[in-house]
């Protein structure tokens, strides 16, 4: 019976394997005898060791066999040869033995792998996404700033936002736990010096100028924000330590109830979407009425203001800063206001009691507004009647009044206790502490005070009577009066007007709680106010972050949002591959499920980068995957 011969080729592949292929389809060669055969198979061996097609082969012979060879032999071994390069079968030879390299180069053993360098990536990576969204990295460059320089500032603007750290903390978490630094430079290991650190926020607040506006204009044209609504407020910090040879930090009423340390104020103004369009750091004991004057005119030369009425900016305020002075200062200026009017009118009727309009506050409890009627030249007020409002002011009064009461007990007591103050000058100075500490209910209260018969320097007696009655009291709790000189408004907008106050309270929280920007511990004037204005550049990129997201409908505070991002690390495997190289991967970890959607929504790279490196016994090759 007749052999059908085919042309095969056993070798070892990449990983030390036996393979064999097929070369050639010889066919049926009934005219050659068996030795005839084994020469075929010897020349065409040393044809393909000769022509080097196949890397990594080993020659067999060193002389060359066909000599020996008849002339029959010879034209079947060329013959041969001729048709697999013809078919490309040597090539494909070849590729497979490169083929066979790289796969063998990507099998890792798995008793030799190892993680190591984690690192925090997440949150670093949406803010540096976010810092050249706002082209913060683009303003440096202009000033001139190394590149260098910008890497280790942003660097430390990252740190600040993610983790609210001092700058000695900041300077080793880039050392041990952030990529913040590897992000930008692609260096693992790579860290900003001490005194690069120490340098970013007073070098950044020595432009603080130029840079807010730079931020004004890109929010304006990354979101298309008209900035037709202003909301203005104050709010401070505390300082630890006594700060005696500072000029700008003063005792003044703490919104934190910390009267025991002295203070700095911020002003803001922002606009709805919780950017800010104007910032300046006070003296401690500014008050809120003092500071719209420095506002208002710094704004004006910002934003030049329209005095075409169906154009003015409406500036939002509190009650705080809502004297009659200042809201002529801002009518004088060209804006428009509303705010809560800082005393209850009481001579006044209502324009229609048949036009009251019922809105829900946050909670779904109904709020009833009325228009007042308007006066000839005057203001437009809207009444607010809130009965949940109302059910906590009577229950806040109540509780005044009966400890107001009890200090004035105590005192009557202490009349006739022997040991207590019974001179007159000293209860006097008594009784007014009360009344300074319950200033809400103590003035409807007509005191008498009674000198002793006896001794003229003692007090007798004290005599006390509230002068409103309960039901009088009940009726002025849960009602306000908002306040503007915008005849158009309805009631209906000018309440939701109002309500955007709450984001410059939103602001503040952030600033203060998730920014983390209290108590301040720099001694020196210029430091505590680059710490604030290095804070306000966090919260730029926290707000731009957070706005993103809220047009999609995620309203997380920024604490949450880190919560989330935090589950994305940087890591390093190592590890040696079936060739004996040792294989290096730094590569991010895929983010989870709510990570991934944060990533979506603000149309962010989520994985930010994914390096390979190969050892070589004698070289060094790197690969970017």
């Amino acid at each position: 019976m007749d052999h059908y011969y085919r042309i095969k080729e056993s070798f070892r592949d990449a990983e030390g394997r036996v393979r064999t292929r097929l070369m050639l389809a010889a066919g049926f060669l009934p005219e050659l005898t068996t030795d005839e055969i084994c020469d075929i198979r010897r020349g065409l061996s040393y044809l393909l060791e000769q022509s080097g097609e196949l890397p990594g082969q080993q020659h067999l012979f060193d002389m060359n066999p066909m000599k020996e060879m008849s002339e029959i032999v010879c034209s079947y071994v060329y013959s041969f040869w001729e048709e697999m390069k013809r078919k490309g079968t040597i090539d494909a030879a070849r590729e497979s033995y490169e083929e066979s390299v790289r796969k063998a180069r990507r099998l890792v053993d798995v008793n030799t792998i190892e993680h190591t360098d984690a690192r925090e990536v997440g949150a670093e990576n949406v803010c540096l996404q976010a810092i050249r969204e706002l082209q913060i990295d683009k303003f440096l460059q202009r000033r001139g700033w190394s590149e260098r320089k910008i890497q280790s500032t942003l660097s430390s603007l990252i740190i600040r936002t993610v983790y609210a750290s001092s700058e000695w903390k900041s300077l080793r978490l880039m050392e041990v736990n952030s990529a913040a630094m590897e992000l930008q430079t692609g260096n693992f290991g790579d860290c900003p010096t001490q005194r690069e650190v120490y340098a970013a926020a007073p070098e950044l607040y020595a432009m603080k100028e130029e840079l807010e506006r730079h931020l004004c204009r890109r929010t304006d044209s990354l979101f298309n924000l008209t900035n037709r609504i202003m909301l203005f407020d104050l709010t401070n910090f505390y300082f630890e330590g006594s700060k005696r040879q500072s000029a700008k930090a003063k005792f003044g009423r703490s919104k934190e109830k910390r009267s025991d340390c002295k203070l700095l104020v911020l002003a803001l103004a922002i606009n709805t979407e919780g950017f800010i369009r104007y910032s300046s750091i006070l003296e401690g004991n500014t008050t809120d009425p003092q500071s719209l004057p420095d506002m208002v005119e710094r704004i004006i030369a910002r934003n030049p203001v329209s005095r075409n009425p169906e154009e003015k900016v409406l500036v939002v305020v509190d009650a705080g800063i809502a004297t009659e002075a200042n809201l002529q200062l801002l009518k004088d200026s060209g804006y428009n206001y509303l705010c809560v009017s800082r005393s209850k009118l009481k001579d006044y009727t209502l324009k229609d009691e048949g036009s009251k309009v019922t809105v829900l506050d946050s909670r779904r409890r109904p709020i009833t507004l009325a228009e007042v009627a308007h006066e000839p030249e005057g203001d437009y007020y809207l009444q607010v009647n809130s009965p949940a409002k109302s059910m906590t002011e009577s229950s806040m009064n109540r509780q005044w009044r009966e400890r107001f009461e009890a200090e004035l007990l105590k005192a009557r007591r202490a009349l006739f206790t022997k040991g207590g103050i019974k001179t007159y000058e000293k209860v006097l100075e008594r009784i007014g502490r009360a009344m300074e500490k319950y200033p809400s209910v103590s003035k409807y209260y007509q005191i008498e005070y009674v000198r002793s018969e006896a001794n003229p320097n003692h007090m007798g007696d004290i005599r006390w009577q509230i002068t409103l009655s309960e039901d009088t009291q009940e009726k002025r709790f849960g009602t306000y009066f908002l306040r503007t000189n915008v005849p158009t408004l309805d009631e209906k907008s000018t309440w939701e007007y109002y309500n955007l106050i709450r984001e410059i309270e939103t602001s503040n929280r952030q600033l203060k709680t998730d920014l983390n920007l209290r108590p301040i511990y720099h001694q020196k004037d210029e430091s505590a106010d680059a710490h604030l204005f290095f804070g306000l550049l966090a919260y730029w990129i926290v707000n731009t972050i957070r706005y993103k997201l809220k047009l999609q409908g995620i309203t997380h505070y920024w604490t949450e949002l880190k919560r989330i991002l935090s589950t994305q690390k940087a890591i390093t495997t190592e590890g040696t591959n079936a060739l004996g190289e040792h294989v290096t991967l730094r590569m991010c970890s895929e983010p989870t499920d709510k990570a991934a959607e944060i990533y979506r929504l603000l149309r962010y790279n989520p994985t930010p980068f994914r390096r390979y490196y190969l050892h070589q016994p004698n070289s060094v090759e790197l690969e970017n995957l």
